[in-house]
């Protein structure tokens, strides 16, 4: 016979009864990394993860430090600002800004991990390896895995496998041991999950976190079939509304153009140069996935694949051009 065949005890609805075995079943799912410890997180989207991160906040009542490339407005699309706390890691004038530079970082976090327990989580780890190097980046995961020593809180470090060597990949990994981020059924807005329910819920699965050692995720490239170079905006036309449109254009070939943010919140002049050196940058991209394609037809499959994430990034462009010439001359 059905539970539901008696009446809820205490006058409790079936609704509350079943949203009472979500949240428990919920909360079983959500088991913390262990503290004290610097994780990497392995990940083709690291803004997906937000959502797990949403979940910590809600059910478990966990402080969340965010350090992220996104702006407050967009960041705010992926989880509640107001539930959170969060560092903008732009040069750009901003109450909630913070200078994208390991120093700066590494001070915010040291200074923040004194009192309390939480999870950090800091994003952009390919652009930091880019603006200062490799070397300087693992000697930033290894004074973070000290400072935090001893403490309550977790930084967790989320990269793309793409845009690194595997010999960086194998020196990150012994510096920060891999975490697994669980994967919800649930494909509800996250800032839906953080309110509290109003309908009917639905239970959904979920795999438990756990330390991976050396299981590796299914790598897929990032899509290129719609790049294409757009048409140049004239100074004279270059307003608010027009940048935003080709921010979205660009965000919907892949790029990661985030750091035009900062061109709404300066004046027209300092905002119109920074377009034009994104613009560039998005050219000799477009200009490398055509030679990427050709590289790939010569069998250099696993490079291509690297660069196209890069590319995408709008990083190292100096680098892959050179080894572009490099494997296009015949020399290898």
């Amino acid at each position: 016979m059905s539970n539901w065949s008696h009446p809820p005890p205490n006058g409790l609805s079936a609704v509350s009864i079943l949203h009472s075995m979500m949240t428990k079943a919920r909360r079983g799912t959500l088991s913390l990394p262990l503290t004290g410890r610097v994780f990497s997180v392995v990940t083709e989207e690291p803004r997906e993860p937000l959502h797990w991160l949403a979940l910590l906040e809600h059910e478990l009542s966990t402080n969340v430090v965010i350090y992220s490339r996104l702006s407050p407005q967009r960041l705010g699309q992926h989880i509640k600002l107001n539930r959170i706390e969060f560092k903008w890691l732009s040069e750009n004038m901003d109450a909630h800004a913070l200078s994208p530079s390991l120093e700066r970082i590494h001070h915010a976090i040291s200074t923040r991990i004194s009192t309390d327990q939480g999870i950090i989580w800091v994003d952009g780890v390919e652009y930091l390896i880019h603006r200062q190097g490799f070397d300087a980046f693992l000697s930033f995961t290894r004074s973070l895995a000290d400072e935090l020593s001893g403490t309550d809180w977790t930084v967790l470090l989320p990269y793309s496998p793409l845009s690194l060597e595997p010999t960086e990949i194998a020196h990150l990994r012994r510096e920060a041991i891999p975490f697994s981020i669980p994967k919800f059924g649930s494909s509800e807005p996250v800032a839906e999950i953080l309110d509290e329910p109003q309908k009917e819920p639905v239970i959904t699965e979920a795999i438990a976190p756990e330390i991976v050692e050396h299981e590796e995720p299914l790598l897929i490239p990032p899509t290129v079939d719609k790049l294409k170079l757009l048409s140049t905006i004239s100074k004279a036309s270059f307003t608010p509304a027009v940048l935003s449109r080709r921010i979205e254009q660009w965000t919907d070939m892949g790029f990661d153009v985030s750091e035009l943010e900062y061109a709404f919140h300066a004046d027209k002049e300092t905002g119109y140069s920074l377009y034009q050196e994104v613009e560039e940058r998005i050219r000799r991209a477009v200009e490398c996935e055509r030679r990427i394609q050709m590289i790939e037809i010569r069998g250099h499959l696993v490079e291509a694949t690297k660069m196209r994430f890069r590319i995408m990034q709008l990083t190292g462009l100096d680098s892959i051009e050179a080894r572009l010439d490099e494997l296009l001359s015949g020399a290898i």
